[in-house]
Parts: structure tokens; C-alpha cells; sequence
């Protein structure tokens, strides 16, 4: 396929960003319809269009949300429509349920008709480990594959998928006949290669002539040649080792696997579509299946290297060991970056920012590293939003706005083709589209652009009012503009949305701007009360608002358990709202059955244990907190010492002093300044002083 349009990949990124914007929300639904509105205009983007997809699949999935309704599978697996629309018809089936195999031969049927190639391999390499990991695996399914990879040109792959149908189905002689045609087309491409890779030899008065350029047959100059060669030993050093990981993740050695995948790795550290790809899928199977995190000396050992390469390999061993640790990810991203692997730096970085957009509390020191780091890959857009979310969470921070400037300059300097490798007058006359292009990639928009979206939004709405994107988009672009007019229109179209159509996702995302109204407005007040602190009008507004805001979260997270009840992260969020309104005896059991959530297991027992401690059952709080202290890997993370600080509170309120000091002693030893821990200290052990034998000589 031909590389796509500037315009339409500006366009296609819009999309993605909004299916973020969708998924931070809790939206899946409706980010999954953002993302394949996306790959219309990007068929072939697999970092951001579909690999992003596939995670966002995996969470819905985790959160039990529904499967696709028979009408929508008879509707989306039509064969009519071009081969993009059974693509996309296909990959939304598959988003939705994750795990069904026939989706995603569906989706690879089309990508290989359409020519979308990328799309095809990152597809073809998913159903392929998949199908090596079955329990009983297809011999159909490989059959595709073989034809699928031989027709985007991957002839090893082929053999390799024929090989495996032949272990399954070692009599057939069609497949053993396709085996020979495949190894017979490997061997005379590898012929034509050294062909190519041996420079000719000069002859006669060739040979003795100074005039005659050291060249090979191609033009290339005898160092890059030799540079070829190496990699090219390099390439085949390295697909023995994945071959032997993909093997090994067949049989479930996943430690093993993993090692392998490393030392292909070592040799080709920016393949990404054969090594970080698969390892990043195998460590989400590892810990599926229960694997164990990287153990105190695996970090200690782990957390360094002599050059950027063994630095970038070791935190990704770390990283596959536990996907949910960020530290990791950004350790193996600066090291990528420090390092020069672009397309692996550029993968992780992506990873990073939407798993960072998605938190509750996203970390500052996050965007940062991602604004620097995509700087340095050139990606001046990424950049500037980072940035802007930075800023959004220090507004007052002169610095950051400074560096946003400079990256809009730069990003405008590289879409305007102001540095002198364009036509200027063409710069001139496409001025207008590459401000709204500009404009469209922003995270944080100009006002102007919000109001032009509003306005694009309102024509699509009234052209096609019965589509439920439509009226997401204008209600998101509304939300947008941050006013209280616009925001309660959005939250009114929303409503009656959700009154005519009976559909929750429409009252689901009125709650959701609902809070972020009423947070947008407690920002404001504070705002003012930071100024003008003795305020006494805008502390009545303060505690006002807070009441509202928590009666709504209270209220919006009761119905979406109410209409998601499998949703843990769901029944997590609105335990937490009821422990914070002190009704503890119904987020008790709330926060045990979002336990099952790997995420939110270790948190669930903190909170488990504060309502006991809450409600004076001291005994049950210090049970709960210690075998969370046992499950928690990391020991000396935030988590960790609010666990054990916890644990001495409830020992101390039982009457346990000498336990409780010395869990005391111990958080002192690791972080002194640990809330009144100091204090703590000091009284419990000039109690004991008062009341040992030597204050009882004394009287």
C-alpha cells in the first residue's frame, strides 16, 4: 500500500486521541468505534491503531463488559462491502470479544485482500502464537496463516506455519508438497541475496585503474555493504532464538520463552514486529496464568547495565515480569531512546502515555519524560501534548508553557515545511489546512478550534441523529468548550439520549461529564480561595460543591454496577465512594469481589482493612492488612508503607504497643518523614521506658 496522506494521518490521529480520551472516560464502547474510525483513514498503523485497540480489548474484556449481540456478528462478518469494511467490521467483533479466534482470521482474510500488509503481519503473528498456545490448535488456522504470510511476502514465516500443520497432520501430502515449494523459494531468494552481497571483481585494465570506483554491482560502497551482511547475520542469529521463544511459549515455559526473546533481542534490538511485540503479549499471558513479579535481587540486578542496550533489554525483562509497574516501561524508554532504537522507543512511549492518560492520578513526572523523549524521536506533536498535559497539571509553571511554544513552533516548522524543504507559496495556500490540522492534534485545543468542532459536530448530528458516535461527538466537543452553558447541553443531549434509546452508555457518560463539570468548578473556587484565602463566600461554595460532587460520583458509580455487574473496576470505584461516606458495611464486600481484579487486588484488601479498623474490629483489620503486606511484591513502594502503617495503627488501638513500635521502627528506617511515624515512635517508646522495670524501682 502507498503511504498515506499527511492530511488523512492528522485526521486518523484525531480519532485515536479521542478513542483515548474515550477509554481514560471508561468509555470502551465508544473508543473502539474512535479507533476504527481511525484505522478507515490509517488501514495500516498497527502502533496506534490497532495494537492500541487490542490492549483496549483486553481491558474491556477484563472488566466483563458484553460480547457482540448475534445481529451485530451477522451484520459485521458480511461479506459484502470492500475489504476495509470487512476489516474493520471483523476487528470490532474481535475487540469486543478478544478471545474468538474466527474474528481474527476474519480480520486477517481482508487485510491480505486489501494489501494492507502491516496489518496482516501484526494480525498473522497474533493468531499465530495464539493458535501454538491452543490446546487443541488448528490445522486450518495454519493453513491460513502459511497462505497469509507467503502473500505479504514473509516466506520463512510461511514455512514455519506449514511446518506446524504438518506436526498436526503429518500424512497430508499437500501441505508436505507446500513445505517443498516454500523452502525451495527461501533457498533461491537466500541465493539471490549473496548474489547481490558479493561485490564483483575488476579484471584487466580494471584492475590496475585508480579511476575505477570501489563500488559493488548495486552502487553501494564496500563498508555499507559488509554493514548489510552483518545484519542480515544478525537477523537470522536472532529468528532462531524467537523461534525457540515462540516454542517455549507454546509449552508454557514462559521464563525460558522470555530469555530467548532477550537474546534475539541483543542481536536486533529494534525488531519490534518479531521480538518486543510477542514478548509484550507473552508477559500478559505470564501473568494470566499467574506468573510471578521479578524478585528483589532480579530488580536489584536488573536496574542498570553498562550500555544503553543492556539497560533497555534489562528493564524489559523486568517489565514483562510485571506489565503493570510504568517504572519499568520508562526505564526500558529512556534507555531506547539514549540508545537510538527509534521504533522501539516509539512503541514504549505510546504504551506509556496511554496507560499514564488512563490513571486516576497521572504522573507528572510521566509526561515529562515522554515530552523528551519524543523530542528526541522528532515526533514534535506527541510531544506537545505531552507537554500540554503537563501544564495542565501545573498551570502556574512559566517554564512548561515556554517549552510548549517552542514545540508548536517546531511541530509547525515540520507540517508547514517552513525549513526550507517545500515550496513556501505551497505552505502559503495549504495555511488554513495545516492550522486545523494543528489544531486537531492538540490535546488541550484552541478556542477557536473548539468552537469549529462544535459547529462540524451539530451538522453530523442533524445530518444522522440516530448515530450514537454522533451524538457522543457533540456532547464531547461541547464538554470541550468548558463553559457552563455548553457543558449542561451536553449533559441534557446525553439524558435524553438515554430516555429515548434505553441505552445506559448514554447515561454512563452524562454522569461522567456531570464530574467533570462539578470538578472544573471546585478547580475554580480553589483557584480563587488560594488568592483570596479568608474568602468566606467561596469556602460556603467549596464545601458546597464537594457535597455534589461526591453525592454524584456516589450515585453514577450505584448505576453502572447496577448495569455492568461484572464490571470489578466498576464495583471498585463505587466501594470507594461508599467508604468515603463512612457506609463501610456495604463497600466491604464490594471492595472483596474487586479483589478478583489483578489491579485492584492488593488495594482492595488495603481499603478491606481500613473499614474494619473504621469499625473497630481491630483483630479482622490487622488479618486483612497482614496478608496484604504478604501479597504485596514490592515492599518498599507507597502502597507498602501505608499497609504497614495501617497494620501498627490497628495493633496499636488493640493494645499491641510493642508491635505496633516495631512495625513503626521499621517504615522510620525506610522514609522518615512517613506521615507522624517519627512522633509515633517517640510516644510508644517513652511509654514503654515509663512503664518498664526501671520506672517501676523508682516508685
Amino acid at each position: 500500500m502507498s503511504e498515506l496522506d499527511v492530511p488523512e494521518q492528522s485526521q486518523a490521529r484525531v480519532h485515536f486521541e479521542r478513542a483515548r480520551r474515550a477509554a481514560e472516560a471508561g468509555d470502551f464502547d465508544r473508543a473502539i468505534d474512535a479507533y476504527l474510525e481511525g484505522l478507515r483513514l490509517a488501514p495500516d498503523d498497527t502502533s496506534e491503531g490497532h495494537i492500541e485497540l487490542r490492549v483496549l480489548a483486553l481491558q474491556r474484556l477484563g472488566r466483563g463488559r458484553a460480547k457482540p449481540t448475534a445481529d451485530e456478528v451477522t451484520q459485521r462478518l458480511s461479506a459484502d462491502g470492500s475489504p476495509l469494511d470487512r476489516m474493520l467490521g471483523a476487528e470490532y467483533l474481535l475487540a469486543k470479544d478478544p478471545e474468538h479466534l474466527a474474528y481474527g482470521e476474519a480480520v486477517l482474510k481482508a487485510a491480505v485482500a486489501g494489501g494492507y500488509n502491516e496489518a496482516a503481519k501484526w494480525m498473522a503473528d497474533l493468531m499465530f502464537l495464539a493458535n501454538n498456545n491452543a490446546k487443541k490448535p488448528s490445522v486450518n488456522l495454519y493453513v491460513l496463516l502459511k497462505d497469509s504470510y507467503a502473500a505479504v511476502g514473509l516466506l520463512d514465516r510461511a514455512a514455519a506455519a506449514c511446518q506446524r500443520a504438518i506436526g498436526v497432520r503429518p500424512q497430508d501430502k499437500t501441505l508436505l508438497k507446500d513445505f517443498k515449494r516454500l523452502r525451495a523459494k527461501l533457498a533461491s531468494a537466500a541465493g539471490r541475496k549473496a548474489r547481490r552481497e558479493t561485490p564483483p571483481q575488476p579484471t584487466g585494465a580494471e584492475a590496475d585503474d585508480p579511476a575505477v570506483p570501489d563500488n559493488t554491482a548495486d552502487g553501494k560502497k564496500p563498508e555499507a555493504e559488509a554493514a548489510n551482511m552483518t545484519d542480515a547475520r544478525s537477523l537470522a542469529e536472532a529468528g532462531v532464538f524467537f523461534a525457540k521463544a515462540r516454542t517455549a511459549a507454546e509449552s508454557k515455559q514462559y521464563d525460558f520463552a522470555i530469555d530467548m526473546y532477550l537474546s534475539g533481542l541483543t542481536r536486533v534490538p529494534d525488531a519490534l514486529e518479531e521480538g518486543h511485540l510477542p514478548l509484550c503479549e507473552l508477559g500478559l499471558q505470564r501473568r494470566g496464568k499467574g506468573g510471578k513479579k521479578p524478585s528483589m535481587m532480579d530488580r536489584v540486578r536488573r536496574m542498570r547495565g553498562k550500555t544503553p542496550l543492556e539497560q533497555m533489554l534489562n528493564a524489559e525483562y523486568l517489565f514483562v515480569k510485571d506489565p503493570d509497574n510504568l517504572a519499568y516501561a520508562e526505564a526500558m524508554l529512556k534507555a531506547a531512546v539514549e540508545g537510538g532504537f527509534k521504533k522501539t522507543a516509539h512503541w514504549v512511549a505510546n504504551l506509556i502515555f496511554q496507560t499514564n492518560n488512563a490513571l486516576e492520578k497521572p504522573s507528572y513526572r510521566t509526561y515529562l519524560l515522554l515530552k523528551d523523549s519524543y523530542t528526541a524521536l522528532g515526533q514534535y506533536d506527541k510531544a506537545l501534548a505531552a507537554c500540554q498535559r503537563a501544564s495542565h497539571m501545573k498551570p502556574e509553571s512559566k517554564d512548561l508553557a515556554d517549552q510548549c511554544k517552542n514545540l508548536s513552533a517546531e511541530m509547525t516548522m515540520s507540517k508547514g515545511r517552513y525549513d526550507g524543504q517545500g515550496d513556501f507559496r505551497q505552505s502559503i495556500r495549504d495555511q488554513e489546512t495545516q492550522a486545523k490540522l494543528y489544531a486537531q492534534d492538540r490535546v488541550i485545543k484552541t478556542q477557536d478550534y473548539r468552537v469549529s468542532a462544535v459547529d462540524d459536530a451539530r451538522k453530523a448530528y442533524a445530518r444522522e441523529p440516530e448515530q450514537p458516535k454522533n451524538v457522543f461527538n457533540l456532547a464531547e466537543t461541547l464538554a470541550d468548550l468548558e463553559t457552563d452553558e455548553a457543558e449542561n447541553e451536553a449533559i441534557r443531549l446525553l439524558e435524553d439520549a438515554y430516555v429515548s434509546r434505553h441505552d445506559f452508555g448514554f447515561k454512563d457518560r452524562a454522569g461522567l461529564l456531570m464530574i467533570r463539570h462539578l470538578k472544573r468548578k471546585l478547580r475554580q473556587v480553589r483557584r480563587d480561595l488560594d488568592t483570596h484565602p479568608q474568602n468566606a463566600e467561596a469556602k460556603t461554595q467549596e464545601a458546597e460543591l464537594m457535597a455534589r460532587l461526591n453525592g454524584t460520583e456516589l450515585e453514577h458509580y450505584r448505576l453502572c454496577v447496577a448495569h455492568y455487574p461484572t464490571d470489578l473496576a466498576h464495583k471498585y470505584e463505587y466501594a470507594l465512594r461508599l467508604m468515603g461516606s463512612k457506609q463501610y458495611n456495604e463497600a466491604i464486600p464490594l471492595f472483596q469481589e474487586a479483589q478478583r481484579d489483578p489491579r485492584h487486588k492488593i488495594s482492595s484488601m488495603s481499603q478491606i482493612g481500613y473499614c474494619f479498623f473504621m469499625k473497630g474490629w481491630y483483630a479482622d483489620a490487622i488479618d486483612v492488612f497482614t496478608q496484604a503486606i504478604e501479597a504485596h511484591e514490592i515492599k518498599d513502594d507507597a502502597l507498602a508503607k501505608e499497609l504497614r502503617y495501617n497494620l501498627a495503627r490497628a495493633y496499636e488501638e488493640q493494645g499491641g504497643n510493642d508491635k505496633a513500635l516495631e512495625i513503626y521502627r521499621r517504615i522510620a528506617q525506610l522514609d522518615f518523614g512517613y506521615k507522624d511515624v517519627s512522633t509515633r515512635v517517640d510516644r510508644l517508646r517513652a511509654a514503654s521506658d515509663s512503664s518498664g522495670p526501671r520506672a517501676a524501682t523508682s516508685q
